[in-house]
């Protein structure tokens, strides 16, 4: 009997140990590289935040995208709940219509942790991580992103029920279930905070809205989960931002959050995806959230379209397709516009068109204008130059022509690479075959030109061997060093040109720099907007 009762207890111990969840996390190095890790997380200690998803907001657009989310996020919750997970309803400023309920109860009894993290029932509006990083939007108009007429009618209709329009939400919405007997309700960083203590909860997962706001800030959020030790995740695929694309950067809003869930997972925490935890494919937001149409542009070039140098040493700074957008955004009439950088160092358009280009421009939204700037690697790498790469640029544009068939397609002449302007040759080709096929053709070496007689060296960036510098002078050099079978020293700019100057060859590498990308891309934009104007013009 007593080998019976303990083989009894071993199988019911057996029955009783836990599935672990299976979680991908992503995050991201300051240059935007992704990196990928597996996890298992034991449900027992788990919890889900779902923050802020009210009934109502003053802000009729983020109504729109939260009603088409919350379906599929109650869905998480059901599956999470099912498993063991801990839910934690968090509609902050409503536990009025919570109160004393056992949801309710269950956060407000929890006993006092032993510890309770410093200023755990503030805002946190940044963490160490983000002192020097360039916040990704500017959300000080709030990040209203309605119509204006739409917007009045909406706070008017507000105010029609008894509602403050400024802050409408009165409880959670109620496509997300609460299960009393299992769920907590609290908007308070101490009550989450001794409840994932009393319960041994060592990893949350974040959801809802609105990301650059209160998900990362609230007491409650990713930072002050982050910054006190809780291993914490966003849920990337269920969450919004409240963000205006009329304001920097100029995006849209979906790219908006795309911004903000890349700066959560370069400085503050990793994130996963719904599908991890219900299976099939992320959420996205439909057609239907999208806004006002926007112009789509197309960038393909070699390595002095892609910057990968200056994407590289300035991950932070505006890139030229950056530039190019805001440039654009800063005349009043155009309409907005998403500039897609398809350039890749080493391209030539045989190998464009023979690897990448059904992934690469195929597959993008359909273009309303497409830059192609090609010619500088095609002359080194294209046997018999001048009849081949007539007839790969004929192809290309043949190609762009089935695939875009809305899209003006603008050949444009490559910059100058070397300081004796051997680009005259290759630009005499291109323009022929503009001029041949009808294409309006954009010359960018004029200007680019120009800058340069204000300093040959102040567009290009610095690439040296390092093996060239003198020994007595490599300690310069040490912080600029990329490593490789042939070290080089990478520097974006003329600031160590006093000391390293007198070489031979030390600016000899013509790239473009961050400044020599800043003339390309306002060139770019001051043809492309007369451009634009007429052509919508003639669309009326």
């Amino acid at each position: 009997m007593k080998t019976l009762a303990l083989l009894l207890a071993f199988t019911v111990s057996a029955f009783a140990v836990e599935a672990p969840l299976s979680f991908t996390l992503q995050s991201r190095a300051p240059v935007g590289k992704t990196t990928l890790v597996k996890e298992p997380w034991l449900p027992s200690r788990t919890a889900i935040i779902v923050c802020d998803m009210w009934d109502l907001h003053h802000c009729k657009n983020a109504v729109t995208r939260e009603v088409e989310m919350a379906p599929r996020m109650n869905e998480v919750l059901e599956k999470a709940r099912k498993d063991g997970v801990l839910i934690i309803h968090a509609p902050s400023s409503c536990m009025k219509p919570y109160e004393g309920t056992p949801a309710r109860e269950r956060a407000k009894t929890a006993p006092t942790a032993a510890r309770l993290p410093d200023k755990i029932a503030e805002w946190c509006k940044q963490i160490p991580a983000e002192e020097m990083a360039v916040y990704p939007l500017d959300q000080t108009d709030g990040g209203e992103d309605d119509d204006i007429a739409e917007h009045a009618a909406w706070a008017k209709e507000l105010a029609a029920k008894g509602l403050n329009p400024k802050a409408p939400w009165t409880k959670q919405i109620d496509v997300l279930r609460i299960d009393q007997d299992k769920d907590a309700i609290s908007d308070s960083g101490v009550e989450i905070w001794n409840l994932l203590e009393a319960r041994n909860i060592d990893n949350v997962i974040l959801m809802g809205v609105h990301l650059n706001m209160c998900v990362s800030g609230r007491p409650f959020g990713l930072r002050q989960m982050a910054k006190n030790g809780k291993h914490v995740v966003l849920m990337r695929d269920l969450t919004d931002t409240m963000y205006n694309p009329a304001r920097w950067p100029f995006v849209s809003h979906a790219r908006g959050t795309e911004l903000f869930v890349a700066h959560v997972e370069k400085r503050i925490c990793p994130t996963i995806t719904s599908d991890q935890i219900i299976g099939g494919t992320p959420f996205a937001f439909s057609d239907a959230t999208a806004g006002k149409k926007r112009l789509q542009i197309i960038l393909l070039g070699d390595s002095t379209t892609e910057a990968s140098i200056p994407k590289k040493f300035a991950p932070d700074e505006p890139q030229i397709e950056d530039t190019l957008r805001i440039k654009l955004a800063a005349e009043a009439d155009l309409p907005p516009c998403d500039v897609y950088n398809e350039g890749v160092s080493g391209e030539f358009i045989r190998r464009l068109l023979d690897t990448r280009y059904d992934k690469a421009v195929k597959t993008k939204p359909q273009a309303d204008y497409i830059f192609i700037r090609y010619g500088i690697n095609d002359v080194a790498r294209r046997e018999n130059f001048k009849e081949n790469f007539p007839k790969d640029f004929r192809e290309l544009l043949t190609r762009l022509h089935k695939d875009h068939p809305n899209a003006m397609l603008i050949p444009m002449t490559v910059i100058p690479y070397t300081l004796e302007s051997l680009h005259a040759d290759i630009n005499d080709v291109v323009k022929k075959i503009a001029t041949e096929e009808k294409l309006t053709l954009f010359d960018i070496a004029p200007r680019y030109l120009a800058e340069l007689k204000k300093g040959p060296d102040m567009l290009n960036y610095r690439r040296y061997p390092l093996s060239k510098i003198p020994e007595n002078l490599r300690g310069f050099a040490t912080p600029y060093i990329q490593p490789g079978a042939d070290p080089t020293v990478v520097v974006l700019d003329n600031h160590l040109d006093g000391i390293f100057g007198h070489l031979p060859g030390w600016a000899s590498d013509r790239h473009p720099n961050l400044a020599g990308y800043n003339v390309i891309a306002d060139e770019t934009a001051k043809w492309l907007a007369p451009v634009i104007r007429a052509r919508q013009g003639g669309k009326k």
